[in-house]
């Protein structure tokens, strides 16, 4: 996300100026913040195949997933691990803590795209799944990295990142685009085997201009029939007791889908989505007179659930998508 926001900075503000000062500090984070990503990349073989958030695939290309160091309980949520925990063998449960902890690196915390069986959070298998919107914000990382330092004049790193994304790329379509679905998944490394959970996050691959425009007409049809209800896009067609799950939607999601399906012309399925959010947004901030964290897009009467904890009231990122969704339905 750090990429999404030094483009904006410097498409709006400072390449007016040509700040290339600034731009210099920008890059020097974002290889830093690329290469914690990819730490243990060098150290991976055909027998040990995956070191911390790095996997080494089949083809010997390499592809990120989420993961933490430490397997214990979350501080934050000691009971709820222990309790989770308690009906697992000893041997397996340092598993179990890393995986709770990977999922909450992911943001969400949780949903069935993490879970062996959808209805067992003690199910959850973070570590083992690829997921395609982190790979296709890392791809996005290397494509800004290759074009920043193009413009700082660093022609051999451009080129160096430029290769990786286009690397990404090909990884990212072998192993995360169902052919059965006509959809881009998660991928389970440990399994060698596509995900069966369909979730939003597959927009990332059009917000950042990844898909062909065949799988984008395949992606959007599968948006329109099968994610698109009365508030907006849901998280996943999986209905759990999970907040990142079915009926939730959250607006980060709708910003994916409604900017991914403009990039490919496909402009009345958005403003369907814009229209929808929009309509659900404002009859129930007539009724509780604030913006909250998450919504129950398919009823939206009914007050959005699951999770640890109870709906938040603010919110950072629904107040930004609302207020960008009621620009360009004016546009």
């Amino acid at each position: 996300i750090l990429a999404l926001m030094v483009e904006l900075l410097w498409q709006h503000e400072h390449s007016k100026t040509n700040n290339v000062a600034w731009l210099e500090k920008c890059v020097n984070a974002l290889e830093k913040e690329y290469a914690f990503w990819m730490q243990g990349s060098e150290e991976l073989t055909n027998e040990k195949t995956a070191l911390r958030r790095v996997v080494k695939m089949p083809c010997g290309g390499k592809l990120n997933r989420y993961w933490d160091d430490e397997a214990a309980p979350r501080a934050e949520s000691l009971r709820e691990d222990l309790a989770l925990a308690e009906g697992l063998a000893e041997h397996k449960k340092p598993d179990f803590y890393r995986h709770i902890r990977a999922a909450c690196e992911s943001g969400w915390d949780f949903s069935s795209r993490w879970l062996a069986e959808p209805s067992s959070l003690s199910s959850i298998q973070t570590t083992d799944i690829l997921p395609i919107d982190l790979n296709c914000l890392l791809y996005n990382l290397e494509k800004q990295l290759s074009k920043f330092n193009k413009l700082l004049g660093n022609s051999q790193q451009a080129d160096l990142f430029s290769d990786y994304a286009a690397a990404r790329r090909t990884l990212i379509n072998k192993y995360m685009w169902s052919e059965q679905q006509h959809f881009f998944v998660d991928y389970n490394h440990h399994k060698a085997s596509q995900s069966k959970v369909l979730s939003a996050a597959a927009s990332t691959a059009l917000f950042f201009n990844l898909a062909s425009e065949q799988q984008a007409q395949h992606i959007a049809e599968r948006l329109s029939r099968d994610f698109l209800k009365a508030g907006g896009i849901v998280t996943t067609v999986t209905s759990t007791s999970q907040q990142w799950d079915s009926p939730n939607g959250w607006a980060p999601l709708q910003w994916f889908a409604v900017k991914g399906l403009n990039n490919y012309g496909f402009s009345d399925l958005s403003k369907r989505i814009m229209q929808n959010w929009l309509t659900m947004v404002e009859n129930d901030f007539s009724v509780n007179q604030c913006l909250l964290e998450k919504y129950n897009v398919c009823v939206p009467q009914l007050k959005a659930g699951g999770g640890e904890y109870v709906v938040q009231q603010g919110f950072g990122w629904t107040n930004g998508v609302t207020s960008r969704f009621y620009t360009l339905c004016e546009d």
